[in-house]
């Protein structure tokens, strides 16, 4: 699970950091940089993947022409802040892992990585990864180990040892140096450990941008993964439904979340091995997923999301409300905290919802995080519960009032001002 994030000269952020719990609301106005924060967390999923610096800021494509990589909103320059002179940016996020041994402690990492973009070519100029505190390696600061030339193709790194004067090992700068710690001969036994859990789970994000157009298609028989947009839903279905109790639990929550009295469901196959849903009413009517409401076939998809057994640790949904009645948005709550619980997912979502506020103001493992933008364009993070100018008010006022007034975005701008100026 992520703890935190620290957002250095990404976009629309100058130096902002704020935590993460088991469910994260990101509220904030349009284009006060919510978005922006998705892109960091590609970013880290990128490296996750094992892709290159090019791929993660730009595209990837297999073969045949298949894009599996869209990169970030922007490419590699929009990357950058405006105006920062070095043209670098950097992410730090810190998390835990299971610890895999029968311990229900789990392991603090934290992974820092700065991309430099000069001339439209981006590199790596310096990079860490830390578990229980202690580096498992770590590039020397400011550049230094960089090598000459314009093109810097390499960087040192020291890298942990048992004892003595760690050893310095030289990497590629296209390519993030936690992917190369995982090639044969790059790393002890121990830190190759540590790497490869680190890269497994930032590869453990499923970015959710719900589309019930492309959720509502049919799609191949056991396919169980579902696309960003919602594709392969009837198969993802139809695995969830291999047994009866799955299949229960499953209809149970259609029935919580839509008017539907669904008892059943149904997979039609067809010639070329596609499958495609039927929901089952109690009075035998049968509505094919092609046929189904948009706000049903959202929740089916975020039912089959976090409920899935293949569910990534993290999900990051971008209005997770849009398209559910607000009657229906406390069943939403309930989805999530049965994902959170049941499956150890993380969610993370943006907002303009004021029940959902409402509910990740309260709830003890959840944190709504307001993102504003000041006068001078630079994004904030402020940590709605950690305010005590927010809470003060919060806690005598009606939270969907103040939503609507615009009262967090001014309350967030105002303290940014004096940051920014004594940043100049």
């Amino acid at each position: 699970m992520f703890t935190q994030l620290r957002l250095q000269d990404f976009k629309s952020f100058e130096d902002t950091t704020f935590a993460l719990d088991a469910f994260t609301l990101l509220i904030g106005s349009n284009a006060s940089g919510k978005s922006n924060v998705r892109d960091a967390l590609r970013i880290l999923h990128g490296v996750g993947r094992g892709y290159s610096v090019a791929e993660i800021l730009g595209e990837k494509w297999a073969e045949g022409g298949v894009r599996v990589w869209t990169g970030v909103r922007g490419g590699a320059r929009q990357a950058v802040r405006y105006g920062v002179e070095d043209h670098a940016f950097q992410i730090t996020a810190d998390f835990t892992i299971p610890s895999g041994a029968g311990s229900a402690r789990p392991i603090p990492m934290s992974y820092r990585i700065t991309f430099r973009v000069e001339e439209n070519t981006p590199e790596v100029v310096g990079e860490a990864l830390m578990e229980r505190g202690k580096y498992v390696f770590e590039t020397h600061p400011d550049g230094v180990g960089l090598g000459s030339g314009a093109a810097h193709r390499t960087i040192k790194a020291r890298v942990r040892s048992r004892g003595g004067r760690p050893p310095e090992q030289a990497f590629l700068t296209d390519r993030p140096l936690l992917t190369q710690m995982l090639e044969p001969g790059a790393a002890t036994e121990s830190n190759r450990w540590a790497a490869q859990r680190a890269q497994q789970f930032l590869g453990a994000m499923r970015f959710l941008d719900l589309d019930p157009d492309a959720a509502r298609r049919s799609s191949q028989r056991g396919i169980t993964t579902l696309g960003d947009r919602g594709d392969n839903l009837s198969s993802v279905l139809a695995d969830l439904s291999d047994s009866d109790s799955a299949r229960n639990v499953l209809t149970s929550w259609i029935r919580a979340l839509t008017p539907m009295d669904a008892v059943d469901l149904r997979f039609d196959d067809d010639l070329n091995g596609n499958t495609l849903a039927v929901l089952i009413e109690g009075n035998g009517h049968e509505t094919p997923l092609v046929s189904a409401s948009d706000g049903t076939v959202r929740f089916l998809a975020m039912v089959a999301a976090m409920l899935h057994e293949s569910t990534p640790r993290v999900l990051f949904f971008e209005e997770l409300e849009n398209g559910i009645h607000p009657h229906r948005v406390d069943l939403l709550l309930d989805l999530i905290e049965t994902s959170v619980r049941d499956s150890g997912a993380q969610v993370i979502a943006t907002s303009h919802s004021p029940q959902l506020l409402e509910h990740g103001y309260h709830a003890e493992d959840a944190r709504p995080i307001l993102i504003a933008r000041s006068a001078d364009g630079i994004s904030v993070a402020r940590d709605v519960k950690s305010e005590s100018s927010m809470t003060e008010v919060i806690d005598q006022d009606d939270l969907s009032d103040l939503m609507s007034d615009g009262w967090f975005e001014d309350m967030a701008a105002l303290s940014a001002e004096p940051e920014s100026e004594e940043g100049r």
